[in-house]
């Protein structure tokens, strides 16, 4: 019986949530084309976006869910699949876009860590 709930879950959680991460991040990316004129920082928020989608996408279909399946999604397995995410929009970001969270935002980590949690809260918020 567990097992059944287990699978119906699974479906549900990778038929909508995936989804979401999509459609956030693609509701975000207009928003940022319609508020920024200049087509420099336009380009790189915008890949930057990209970036973090798909970090979190990653990290939520190979990890968050698998650990949401079996009942082990606590605060330890959330702060994993953080730095999950992080070290995977790190190794994504080109010098220019770093030079750029620099200049305007301070700290590359914390900016990365903002975003995730952004992109996480929104599908959060698009699920409910």
């Amino acid at each position: 019986m567990n097992e059944i709930i287990i699978s119906i879950i699974s479906v549900i959680v990778t038929s909508v949530v995936l989804p979401l991460i999509t459609l956030g991040g693609t509701k975000l990316i207009q928003l940022i084309n319609q508020k920024i004129k200049d087509e420099k920082t336009r380009n790189i928020l915008t890949g930057l976006t990209t970036i973090v989608e798909r970090a979190v996408r990653s990290v939520t279909q190979t990890y968050v869910d698998s650990l949401k399946k079996s009942g082990k999604f606590d605060q330890e397995a959330q702060q994993v699949a953080l730095t999950l995410a992080k070290e995977e929009v790190l190794k994504e970001l080109n010098q220019e876009t770093k030079s750029f969270i620099e200049t305007n935002y301070g700290s590359i980590n914390d900016f990365v860590t903002t975003q995730i949690e952004s992109t996480i809260n929104l599908i959060k918020t698009k699920s409910v």
